[in-house]
């Protein structure tokens, strides 16, 4: 339940829907009480845009419930929760079913008038479904659309080749797509969806198409949308949401206002809904090889923190898995990452669970709250917290992996509880110094709040001071590896690997006496173990770095905490193929 301002209250909750073999997950947003002015379907981009769009289209359907109407957000098969890999042979199919099912879901609950928003390539599916099915939408609101799914490769792939003087490419490597990688078989599937070309029907009674200022629309998009019962408008707010990491995303409040006042202009009647309680749990991977695996959501500790365990359907065996995200991610983590690591490790007996930290993500929060400091000692007590509240039994009989900054955090709380283990892919040792920027900006005395923004603002407008910090820092973590909590993990016993990659250790490991300092600091041991993956980037976006690592996390995870060795298994089924 969400409070809202003058005791307005609305209802979140988590479900599952769809066919069993293809188990889509979603959150469903309605009003208190057992009416509702009609159903909106809110369909989310895909890859890294579907992350920095997650709160804007939250607030959306917080501000739809406030004003009467049921809706659901939901994660495309292949994609965030759901079940499934984009590498599915019948990806295409599948997302054009996904939208079907979502509206069949809304008018189940007793929703007569369905509509939908979708943005970037989300409003794209739903075209596609529309001319596909007879939907019978009342509305549809293409927030920032993608003309099609070939215009969105091109788009994303040019992206990847500006970063190619960043990461070094090498042969056989996935179509780049920023974070995402998409194989040449999924960029092909997505250039079935298009908004370009006629269709046999209207694919809503009203459309609303909300384009960016700065960028040009197509002729024939423009041409295909020119009727009369189009609406267009325009946002200047896109790129700041869309075009940066996730602490610096900013809400596009003007376009929700714009595109809520839209969807609500016409006069709805009250009609009465049904909320049946609904199954929070799904078996979302299946194998010939490995156990079933399902998932269900949890809240987690008093905040009641967003949280998905996968667990066997048969019991469990050796510790709990806990992932650990750094300031850019959510609980899918980096390119789902913690979805494919979760699922993988289930179906070998583990229980993992990936969660958002209060006020991120999924876990509750309201569109009115000021954003949440990016670092504060806070993150480290609820990550702690989550792993007394799911191992209440014995918290040290955990494992922790995190990513980045996140790989920092699962250092300092696997040392404070003596946890069994810690992975820890790139940890960003700078932590700290950006602990203490945060009580800067919390100081009382005005000069220095106001030095911190200055620099603040200087790192935004000047990106070549970034990279330059950047640099220097990489000479900090030269002296810093191993971090200070590995000397307590080590004499608790604690399995600890830290991955690393090369540009992560210093750009002066070849020079004599700094490089002798490096490798000093980078040897294994015992409990220690130190690999430096090839061709493996800070950020993971090396398809094939990505690999190595995460054959060795596989391999240290369930080696060391089920004794079996991992195995591929290339029956998995359609449930779920990462």
């Amino acid at each position: 339940m969400t409070m809202l301002a003058g005791a307005e209250q609305v209802h979140e909750e988590s479900l599952w829907f769809g066919s069993t073999d293809r188990p889509l997950f979603g959150r469903l947003t309605t009003p208190v009480g057992e009416t509702s002015m009609g159903g909106v379907l809110l369909s989310a981009p895909i890859g890294q845009e579907s992350r920095l769009a997650r709160r804007a289209l939250r607030s959306l359907a917080i501000f739809l419930a406030i004003d009467g109407y049921v809706s659901l957000r939901f994660d495309h098969f292949g994609t965030g929760d759901s079940s499934g890999s984009v590498d599915d042979d019948e990806l295409d199919r599948a997302w054009v079913e996904g939208v079907d099912q979502g509206v069949a879901l809304l008018r189940s609950l007793g929703s007569t008038s369905v509509s939908a928003v979708g943005m970037r390539m989300g409003a794209t599916i739903v075209g596609t479904a529309a001319s596909a099915y007879d939907l019978g939408l009342s509305s549809f609101a293409m927030w920032d659309p993608c003309e099609s799914g070939r215009a969105y490769v091109r788009e994303l792939s040019a992206l990847g080749a500006l970063r190619q003087d960043v990461i070094a490419t090498e042969l056989g490597e996935s179509t780049k797509m920023l974070e995402y990688a998409l194989s040449d078989e999924a960029a092909s599937r997505l250039n079935q969806f298009s908004l370009i070309e006629s269709t046999p029907r209207p694919l809503a009674e009203r459309v609303l198409v909300v384009v960016r200022e700065d960028r040009t629309v197509s002729s024939k998009f423009r041409a295909r949308w020119d009727s009369e019962h189009v609406d267009w408008a325009s946002t200047t707010e896109q790129g700041p949401l869309l075009e940066t990491q996730l602490p610096s995303s900013v809400q596009p409040a003007s376009t929700i206002s714009q595109i809520r006042t839209w969807l609500t202009a016409p006069t709805s009647l009250l009609a009465s809904f049904s909320n049946p309680p609904r199954s929070r749990d799904a078996v979302v991977m299946k194998g010939s090889n490995t156990f079933p695996v399902r998932e269900s959501v949890v809240e987690i500790g008093p905040r009641k923190m967003f949280g998905v365990v996968s667990e066997p359907v048969d019991d469990a065996q050796g510790p709990l898995i806990v992932m650990v995200n750094g300031v850019n991610e959510d609980h899918i983590g980096p390119a789902r990452l913690w979805v494919e690591l979760s699922r993988r490790w289930a179906g070998s007996g583990l229980r993992c669970v990936r969660f958002d930290l209060s006020e991120l993500g999924e876990s509750p929060w309201l569109p009115s709250q000021p954003d949440r400091p990016v670092f504060d000692k806070t993150r480290s007590q609820e990550i702690g917290d989550a792993v007394r509240a799911l191992n209440p039994a014995n918290p040290a009989d955990s494992v922790l992996v995190g990513y980045c900054s996140g790989g920092q955090l699962a250092l300092e709380v696997a040392s404070e509880l003596k946890t069994r283990g810690v992975c820890a892919i790139n940890p960003q040792v700078g932590v700290g110094v950006f602990r203490n920027v945060d009580r800067l900006k919390k100081s009382d005395r005005e000069s220095i709040q106001s030095v911190v923004r200055r620099v603040e603002n200087l790192l935004k407008r000047h990106r070549w001071v970034h990279k330059m910090i950047r640099k220097i820092s990489w000479l900090v973590r030269s002296s810093a590896y191993p971090p200070k909590a590995s000397s307590a993990l080590v004499k608790s016993h604690s399995e600890m690997l830290l991955l690393l990659s090369p540009e992560d250790l210093s750009p002066y490991r070849r020079v004599p006496v700094l490089g002798a300092v490096v490798r000093r600091r980078l040897v294994s041991s015992k409990h220690r173990h130190v690999e430096i993956v090839p061709g493996m980037d800070h950020a993971i976006l090396s398809t094939l770095g990505r690999g190595r690592a995460v054959a060795i996390l596989d391999r240290h995870v369930i080696e060391t905490f089920t004794g079996a060795a991992p195995q591929s298994d290339p029956a998995r089924t359609a449930v779920d193929g990462s």
